[in-house]
């Protein structure tokens, strides 16, 4: 699997900003569009074949960054690059495994939130 980046719920300058602060990293970099949102991260990355859709997923929720085939150093570098680029921790992450693969978007998003906040406390 090519190492791919998705990205949810990017302005159009916050895409822009993104792109320029992964493109040394040669990454590829999706946005996803409103219309993707019930593909599963698995085949939006190109993981999985399946689509597996998810009726109903289209709603928007906040800004996420999903990281598909990377290795742990791969990721430290794309953190920081978006640290770096000014993407703080209002940006939610996560990195695609077997469990969520077959996920939404917003699925993903919702988990990760959740997680958030429970590390938060």
């Amino acid at each position: 699997m090519k190492k791919t980046v998705l990205l949810y719920n990017f302005e159009e300058t916050e895409l822009a900003k993104a792109r320029r602060a992964l493109l040394p990293l040669k990454f590829a970099v999706k946005a996803v569009k409103k219309e993707e949102y019930h593909l599963s991260v698995g085949y939006l990355t190109g993981l999985t074949d399946e689509q597996d859709i998810k009726e109903g997923d289209i709603e928007e929720f906040g800004r996420l960054v999903v990281m598909g085939g990377f290795l742990s150093s791969e990721i430290d570098k794309l953190l920081a690059a978006l640290r770096k680029a000014g993407f703080g921790r209002d940006v939610l992450k996560a990195v695609i495994t077997p469990t969520n693969a077959s996920w939404s978007g917003k699925e993903l998003y919702e988990e990760i939130h959740k997680e958030h906040k429970l590390m938060q406390k």
